[in-house]
């Protein structure tokens, strides 16, 4: 796959995702449910799913914690070494799950309608506006309710400001991650969809104040956070997630 804001190879991609992880304890986080906060928005939005697939899956957390739910799940990503791992992780949790290694800007081996839900998380916003709207229609064709998108939020001022701050002093991983403000114009293209969109994780955003005065602003800007918030949609769109949503009409 070609990721045209991005200079990751494949085997990159995995050296930053898997870089000091192993399946034992990511699964060990998985069960005592110390996972990223939008897990919890991603379950209400499969609440009534059975089928739910998981395109750039990654390491594979959120999609276990979707088979430890009851979803039945399929996991797609570019990367060999990134599924080896899922498969592991979903070995030890004694899960089961379905994988497959493909490009997921070009045509998917599953018919119309094989989900009940598909979704993606930290994917598309390292991809060209090109390979957005394919990667987006052929998630439409395949979804038989709804798709769910997270990509970081470009209303979000801590993320922004940390992202830019790490890039200055050469400390960011994600070489050409694009944020959004909105993805309303790529799904106003998908037919036959209702479309809802807001963000979430206000403090997961402000942990990306890593300088010295950003830590103390950080922190005092948490207190005022009501507690349990993070997978509520946030005030003033400063989450660190956008999440857009499109279901069937």
């Amino acid at each position: 796959m070609t990721l045209a804001r991005s200079n990751l190879a494949p085997s990159t991609w995995s050296q930053i995702l898997l870089d000091r992880r192993n399946p034992e304890e990511a699964a060990a986080a998985v069960r005592t449910g110390h996972v990223m906060p939008w897990t919890t928005v991603l379950l209400e939005a499969c609440r009534a799913a059975d089928t739910v697939l998981d395109l750039g899956s990654g390491r594979g957390e959120l999609a276990a914690v979707l088979a430890l739910n009851g979803k039945r799940v399929t996991l797609v990503d570019w990367s060999l070494e990134n599924l080896r791992f899922s498969r592991q992780l979903f070995k030890v949790l004694g899960i089961s799950g379905r994988f497959c290694q493909a490009d997921m800007t070009q045509p998917l081996p599953f018919r119309a309608s094989s989900f009940d839900v598909v979704f993606s998380c930290g994917v598309l916003e390292f991809f060209s506006d090109r390979q957005i709207d394919l990667v987006l229609q052929e998630s439409w064709r395949m979804c038989a309710y709804k798709l769910v998108v997270f990509v970081p939020n470009g209303l979000s001022f801590a993320y922004r400001f940390g992202k830019w701050y790490q890039e200055r002093r050469g400390a960011w991983h994600w070489d050409g991650e694009v944020p959004f403000r909105t993805l309303r114009s790529y799904f106003a293209k998908l037919s036959g969809a209702r479309v809802t969109e807001h963000s979430i994780a206000p403090r997961h955003a402000l942990s990306f104040l890593t300088m010295p005065v950003g830590k103390q602003v950080a922190r005092l800007l948490q207190r005022a956070l009501p507690s349990g918030g993070e997978s509520r949609p946030a005030f003033l769109r400063q989450g660190y997630l956008l999440v857009t949503t499109a279901e069937r009409l």
